[in-house]
C-alpha cells in the first residue's frame, strides 16, 4: 500500500468514525505519539484513544503529502469538528508516519495546535 492509499483509508475511517478501519492501517506492536510528549502504551490504549472520535461530529480532516523518504512521510494536516455541546474545535499539524513493507503503519508522531478563539 502507497502512503497515499494508507492516507485515503485513514481519512474515510476518520470521517464514517469506524474505529476499527483506523485501527486495521497500524502495526500491532506500532509507536505511536498522541502529541509530541504523549506516548500511547499499547495497541490496547491505542484502541481506546481513538474510540473518541465516535463523539464527534461535522468532521472536516485534510491530509497533505508534505514529504516522502522511502518509508517515511511527513503529513500535513487540517481538522476541524464539531463536539457534542455544538462548540467546534480546529487543529493543524503534521504526522511523522513509517509505513512497513505491508503498508501497515509501525511509527505515528503527531503534532498539533488548536485554533485559538478570537
Amino acid at each position: 500500500m502507497t502512503i497515499n492509499e494508507w492516507l485515503e483509508k485513514f481519512k474515510e475511517g476518520w470521517l464514517i468514525k469506524n474505529v476499527e478501519e483506523v485501527l486495521s492501517l497500524f502495526s500491532k506492536d506500532v509507536t505511536y505519539y498522541e502529541t509530541p510528549f504523549v506516548k500511547v502504551d499499547s495497541y490496547d490504549q491505542l484502541k481506546k484513544e481513538w474510540t473518541a472520535i465516535r463523539d464527534k461530529n461535522d468532521m472536516y480532516l485534510n491530509l497533505k503529502l508534505f514529504s516522502s523518504q522511502e518509508n517515511k512521510h511527513t503529513i500535513i494536516w487540517h481538522l476541524r469538528y464539531g463536539m457534542s455541546d455544538n462548540s467546534q474545535r480546529e487543529l493543524s499539524g503534521t504526522y511523522l508516519i513509517n509505513l512497513n513493507d505491508e503498508g501497515l503503519c509501525t511509527y505515528f508522531h503527531q503534532t498539533g495546535e488548536l485554533k485559538p478563539n478570537y
